[in-house]
Parts: structure tokens; sequence; C-alpha cells
């Protein structure tokens, strides 16, 4: 569908919708993306950039962005392809990580500190 096209270019061109001062919201170019970052300078950009905190419970993992951020992020952690992951989903501000296993959610959050210097 032409959606899920547009959707995709935008991912490709890093422009993502951010709060306009004048209420609603606008698309700009993301800073923390450049043509030559590869998948792991990207996540460790957005990362810090855009995670404010993160918790687990059982096997799901929360992490929490600034505002508008949070499909970037999750875009980012997908592409990772961590085993520890089953799948995610994103709002505005949150992110739910599907994790196997309590476990997998410690692993998780250990990988994320590292990558992030701790948040």
């Amino acid at each position: 569908t032409a959606q899920s096209t547009l959707s995709k270019d935008l991912r490709e061109l890093a422009v993502v919708k951010v709060p306009s001062n004048e209420g609603g919201a606008r698309y700009v170019q993301s800073v923390t993306t450049r043509p030559d970052d590869g998948p792991r300078q990207l996540l460790t950009r957005v990362l810090t950039d855009f995670v404010v905190g993160w918790d687990g419970a059982e096997n799901t993992f929360v992490v929490k962005t600034v505002t508008g951020h949070a499909q970037g992020v999750c875009e980012a952690i997908d592409q990772e392809a961590w085993p520890e992951v089953v799948g995610t989903i994103a709002g505005e501000n949150t992110i739910f990580v599907l994790c196997r296993s309590r476990r997998d959610v410690q692993r998780l959050g250990e990988r994320i500190a590292a990558i992030s210097g701790g948040v």
C-alpha cells in the first residue's frame, strides 16, 4: 500500500515525526543518523540521545524514550536481531520488548546499559 511504502521511505531517509511548537507534529530529518552510520552506530546514537530509562517485568523489557522517538529506537533495537528478543512494539515514548525469559530481560538490560553508557 501507499502508506507502507511512504513509511519505509521515511525510515530510510531518517525522517521522524516530532512535536511542533505550535501544537501537533511536524516531520524533520533525524540528526541521529547519517548515511555512513551502520546499525551499531545508529543503535548507540539513539540509545544515548533518546532513551531516558528502562525497566523489566517478568519477560517484558520496557524502554522509556523522549516523546516522539520510541519508534526510531524500536527500529534500531529490531535491527540488532538479538536472540533474547521475541518482538517489539512502540508507542510515542514507550517500547515493550517481549523477551523469552526473565533472564533474557536481565541480559537485554545489560546489553543496553553497556551500549548506552548506563542512561
